[in-house]
């Protein structure tokens, strides 16, 4: 099945979203003259896969200040929860149990009974929650509320269980269906909250960057408590503000791989049960910015505090799913995640640079902008039940060098299309996904020419299988990548992301000597994945290295271009040419650095340390005078001719 979309419409995936939001109301207003309450998001006898529904209505009378929703099949002490109403309309949460739940919603003298089926799910791809103490195992965070009972679990268990309805329900409103990540529950319906004990006291870790701490964690996790389909959120108990200094210390938000980490020092400012959560985010109490943390971009109260702070965890949280920046001001992968409160609320309360009550729109509420919504869709986190996955990519980019159109593949078929300028989300394919999955899709080049002035515009694509692949569209229209490597059986532990490993001349010639007895390996794309070339085991903290040899048939300058994932150093015939010690995302062209190669044989070594995720190389070469240069068939170096041309011979 083919799909052809001109991108000039997918603009318009966000207004009418929020049209639709809208025109709700008229045909819901109608049936208030029928119904005392009535559902606005939810039908009877539905199933769901997660335990906490957000609840939306009307009510025919606006003056109901109170809305409870008692769950008669339950005896856990969410069993009633109290909602928020304003104006005839009501938000409320409630718990589930497994298996079918009564609810019965009161407001006034009405009731109206909701039967919700909560069938929990079974996919092994899970996100875990840890609490992350110090060396002593001291579980206190940091507060300002006198007798805090210091209940960082109820907290913890709370903030995820709001994430991942969050995620259900936004997906839902953009037609997704209500798919959210899986969490571990207890027997009694609690988030499994890991307490991860680290080797050093706090003021070892206050010492390091938010990136010191992130590879640390990582690591930690690695060592003690591994689990090979697990994304990690972490928060620090640790984290301390300074009111001397003014600064936070071990206080970072930073995401990627199977890790997310974020401070710790505004949980005092998180619900310690789901039956507070609403509660929570209309709490207008003062942080007293001079003795605590406020991250709350300048409104330092609680329920802004508990907004951003929770918002921003489930931001970092999206990284390790896949995502990257968004170019929408309400998306969680923006500046979104501050308004993360009004998904769960009708106004926005005062805060410190506000004195009134704030009545925000249907389009200012957070949520996951369509571009990331199309792409958690897939995501094998978002998968609700167990499922046999394909390990194999079949995924292939490709451009039309005159038309510049570009066609997308995959025999899995096609579940998202995302063009991402300057790597950020701008805005999706949109798929029927009542038809069966495309297996090729055009996007017309006229329609990216809009782009052109962006230092790099991405496609990224991501199956149904959940397997993605990403690409610059200089991927598709430069072509003297080095491709072909041989990779040296040779590697190295590389424990420290501050250091690179002890290298020297001797531990050179024998990498180079045991990648010459490995078959020479193509890679299909520009980008020269190394992960397929190691074993699990070698797949994080390691340093590997990538071998070709050429001939040429005179001395000449160069500049070699080159990116990596992560850390990178090259070498020329011994001689160091790139040095890049960095935890980053491979890009074309990070570097590029002067050379010389020699008349006759030739050897790079490229050395690219892996910490977790991610792990490649791009590297191209061109001339003194910018002719791009290429290694052939048969391992010498060439000027590359015009398209088609062939290379020039010397």
């Amino acid at each position: 099945m083919k799909y052809l979309f001109p991108l000039v419409a997918l603009t318009t995936a966000l207004a009418w979203h929020n049209t639709v939001l809208s025109a709700k109301a008229p045909a819901e207003s109608r049936l208030l003259h029928k119904a005392p309450i009535t559902l606005t998001n939810y039908a009877p006898d539905i199933t769901i896969r997660f335990p906490v529904p957000l609840i939306c209505g009307r009510l025919a009378d606006a003056n109901i200040t109170s809305v409870v929703v008692v769950n008669t099949s339950s005896n856990r002490d969410t069993r009633l929860m109290a909602g928020l109403t304003r104006e005839g309309c009501f938000k409320a949460l409630t718990e589930l149990v497994p298996g079918e739940n009564r609810l019965v919603i009161r407001a006034g003298n009405n009731e109206l009974a909701l039967t919700i089926n909560y069938r929990p799910q079974t996919n092994p791809y899970v996100v875990r929650v840890f609490y992350l103490t110090d060396k002593s195992g001291s579980t206190e965070y940091q507060t300002p509320i006198e007798n805090d009972p210091q209940d960082y679990r109820g907290r913890l268990d709370t903030a995820a269980k709001l994430m991942q309805t969050f995620t259900a329900e936004r997906m839902y409103d953009l037609g997704f269906g209500r798919v959210t990540f899986n969490l571990e529950f207890d027997a009694d319906g609690r988030v499994i909250v890991r307490t991860l004990r680290a080797d050093e006291p706090a003021e070892f870790y206050h010492k390091m960057d938010g990136l010191e701490l992130w590879s640390y964690a990582g690591r930690l996790i690695g060592r003690k408590m591994p689990h090979r389909t697990a994304k990690n959120l972490v928060i620090p108990a640790f984290t301390r503000f300074d009111p001397n200094t003014a600064k936070a210390y071990a206080h970072t938000a930073l995401g990627g791989g199977s890790l997310a980490l974020f401070g710790g020092g505004n949980l005092f400012t998180w619900p310690a049960s789901i039956t507070e959560a609403q509660k929570t985010f209309m709490d207008t109490t003062i942080i007293d910015t001079k003795s605590f943390f406020s991250d709350s971009v300048g409104r330092h109260t609680f329920w802004a505090t508990a907004s951003t702070t929770i918002g921003a965890a489930l931001h970092e949280l999206g990284h390790t799913l896949g995502l990257p920046h968004s170019r929408d001001p309400h998306d969680i992968m923006t500046r979104g995640f501050d308004r993360f409160n009004r998904a769960f609320t009708l106004v926005e309360p005062p805060h410190a640079r506000r004195n009134k009550t704030y009545e925000f729109g249907d389009d200012e509420v957070a949520f996951w902008a369509p571009p990331s919504a199309a792409w958690l869709k897939f995501t094998r986190w978002l998968a609700l039940d167990r499922k046999d996955f394909s390990r194999q990519n079949t995924t292939r980019i490709t451009a039309d060098q005159p038309s510049g159109d570009i066609t997308v593949r995959s025999d899995n078929g096609i579940g998202a299309v995302v063009i991402a300028p300057g790597g950020d989300s701008a805005v999706n394919i949109p798929i029927d996904h009542n038809m069966p999955p495309p297996q090729e899709l055009r996007i017309p080049g006229t329609e990216l020419a809009g782009y052109s002035g962006e230092d790099r515009l991405m496609i990224r694509v991501l199956d149904t299988q959940g397997l993605s692949k990403v690409v610059n569209t200089r991927e598709l229209v430069v072509r003297s990548f080095v491709r072909s490597w041989r990779f040296s059986p040779i590697t190295a532990l590389w424990s420290d992301p501050q250091a690179f490993v002890p290298v020297d001349a001797n531990w050179l010639e024998a990498v180079a000597a045991a990648a010459a007895s490995v078959k020479l390996a193509r890679s299909e794309t520009p980008y020269v994945d190394f992960l397929p070339h190691f074993p699990p085991g070698k797949r994080q903290n390691t340093a590997a290295y990538a071998v070709r040899a050429f001939t040429s048939d005179k001395p000449r300058d160069i500049r070699v271009h080159t990116g990596s994932d992560d850390a990178l150093r090259l070498w020329l015939n011994g001689k160091l040419v790139t040095e890049v010690l960095a935890l980053r995302p491979a890009q074309i062209d990070s570097e590029s650095n002067t050379a010389a190669i020699k008349q006759g044989r030739n050897v790079l070594i490229a050395e690219v340390s892996q910490a977790g995720g991610g792990w490649g190389l791009y590297l191209r070469m061109d001339d003194n005078r910018g002719n791009e240069l290429i290694i052939t068939e048969d391992d010498r170096i060439a000027e590359l001719a015009p398209s088609g041309a062939g290379p020039r011979a010397h």
